[in-house]
Formats: C-alpha cells, structure tokens, sequence
C-alpha cells in the first residue's frame, strides 16, 4: 500500500505546475516542520513547493527555516495549486481560512496520524494511520528511498525537520506513544547526520524570559478536583497581553505539569480572545479524544483538543462535568 501510495503521489508531484503545503491552524512541531520537509524533498524531485499557514509566529522554528517559501495564506489573492498537501490535519474545521485551498486545488493529498475528526477533509489522495507518532514519519516512510538519493545537505535539512517532529509529539520521548518504532526511527535519522543535542535545545530550550514568566503565571491557577485526579490550569489574555505574546509562540504549557504525580488528566485552557478558548487534554488512561470531540476537536486518545466560544464560567463548568463522568467510569472499570 505504501509503495502505491508514493508512486502515486510521485506521479502528481511531477505532473503539477503549482504546488501548496498547508497544515492545522496554530502549527506545531510536528505538521509545520513535516511541511518544511516535504518541501525539501520536492525541492529535490524537482519542484518549487509553498507552504502557506495564516500569520502564525514562527520564531521558534527559525533554526529549520534559513531557505523555506512559507508566505501567509490570503483568500484574496486566489491560489490555485494543482496539488495540494494537508498534513496532521484531517478536518475542515482546523484548517480555518485555508480551507478554502481545498476546493481551489486540482488535486488533495492528506497525511495525517489523528484519528479522524469532524467534518472530515475530502482528499484525493489519503493516509490516516493513528500508528505513526508523528506525522513526520509518515513522511519518512513515504519517502525514505527519495530521502536517502539526495545530498547530504539537504538529508541532513530533512532529517533536522523529522526528528524535531518526534520530539514534538513524543514530548522528547515522555509520551505513552514513545515505542520501538520510534526509537528505530530516530536511528535512522541520525544516520542521515543529525545531532539529536542539538535539535533539543534549538526546540525545547530557547525560551524567552517573557515566555517563561507567561508559564510561572498559568502554573500559578493550579487546581486539583475529583480526590487529585485531575490538574487544571487556565492562562488568560490579560497574562498574554502582558507580557507582550502570542499564543502562537509559546509552546504547550501541559509538559510543565506531566510530571505531577497521581493524576488521571490534565486540562489547560488558554484565552485567545474574548470568548474565544483554546482546550489542550492529556491523560495517560482517559480517552480525552471522546471529550474534545464532542465540541469539534480530536486529536489522539491521550492527547487532544479543540477550540471553544462562549463564557469561561460555563465551559468549565460543562468540561468538569465531562471529566466526572469519564474519571467515574474510569474508576469503576478497575473494580
């Protein structure tokens, strides 16, 4: 299936005159330096590529991003590729604007490793497989021989963007998705010469002191419910505002706290304007998916999210009452 898969998307690789990259809103590790991959290697086959995203802060990738095209998707200008990648996204609803690329693209290729969403995207071309830990390894996978034929230089570039990808998504190997695949897989990266070091600092340690204090301060709401089974957090606008942030730039607040002991789940809110909330879940034995999907998110069964509208008050009081019922069934499935 994969050789059929590649071949074919090869072919439409070759044949397109214009091709765009995208991925979810709010890029992470994972969908955005898969993008930059991709890129590369098409830049190999032959082909200029794209990648679009809205006016995202992207500062923390700028080790990756010295000779990237990454231009802010406008409506208004009309673009029409001939082939179109969406990758870690399989639902309209986390493309925002850029949703629109889909029906102006002649050709749809999806990549992705989330269990499938709401309102899912309508591709040509597909392969959905929550198995992979990121979705740079379906990338890897898909295009390991084409990888390897290139220079060093550019295997290298590839291999950077790639394993920053699984550190992303593993949360540097912390994650119940961290598996012998994984390790296997960051092997074979490093013998395309990346220093696994290095791309940890580059990533996880270059904050800026405002971005540190924003984190003091939502670690600062800490609450425990349901006998310490559940940690909750809650960043505002007025904490972003102050100290001069974007949501975008500041990186998942939870991996602070998946270290405390005893809990079930973890929920992190984060006001990104008024009325408007960004929900982040993680838990090691609830199926968090189930809860964000019902309000059109998803993601993965022990780490998941979605957007919210309305009054702060009344969202936590429906999530908590989501999260007493999953921790009671929880519970009573031990007995």
């Amino acid at each position: 299936m994969m050789n059929s898969l590649t071949a074919d998307i090869l072919d439409k690789a070759k044949m397109a005159k214009s091709i765009a990259i995208t991925t979810h809103i709010n890029p992470d590790g994972d969908g955005f330096c898969a993008a930059l991959a991709l890129q590369r290697i098409l830049l190999g086959l032959g082909q200029n590529s794209v990648i679009y995203t809205d006016d995202d802060d992207l500062t923390r990738y700028a080790f990756l991003m010295d000779t990237c095209d990454v231009r802010t998707y406008d409506a208004d200008l009309g673009v029409t590729p001939d082939l179109l990648f969406i990758l870690d996204c399989n639902s309209y609803d986390r493309l925002g604007e850029r949703a629109g690329l889909v029906e102006a693209a002649s050709t749809t290729v999806l990549l992705d490793h989330h269990m499938v969403e709401n309102n899912a995207i309508t591709a040509d071309l597909s392969l959905i497989e929550p198995a992979y830990v990121s979705v740079g390894a379906i990338i890897y996978v898909l295009f390991k021989p084409q990888i390897f034929a290139l220079s060093a230089s550019d295997r290298l570039y590839i291999g950077d963007c790639l394993y920053t990808t699984i550190l992303n998504d593993t949360n540097n190997y912390a994650n119940a998705n961290t598996n012998k695949a994984v390790y296997t897989l960051a092997a074979d990266l490093c013998e395309l010469g990346i220093k696994p070091h290095v791309l940890y600092k580059e990533y996880f340690m270059n904050h800026s002191a405002e971005e540190m204090r924003y984190v003091g301060e939502t670690l600062a709401t800490i609450e425990l419910h349901f006998g310490r089974k559940l940690l909750t957090m809650f960043s505002s606008l007025e904490v972003m505002q102050r100290n001069n942030l974007n949501p975008d730039s500041v990186m998942n607040i939870t991996r602070w706290v998946q270290g405390v002991n005893g809990l079930d789940a973890i929920m992190y809110l984060r006001e990104d304007a008024p009325g408007l909330f960004k929900l982040s879940l993680r838990s090691v034995v609830l199926d968090v998916n189930k809860i964000a999907a019902r309000y059109g998110g998803g993601g993965h069964r022990q780490a998941s999210g979605c957007t919210l509208t309305g009054n702060r008050e009344e969202i936590m009081a429906m999530l908590m009452k989501d999260f007493e019922a999953a921790i009671t069934e929880y519970e009573q499935s031990k007995n």
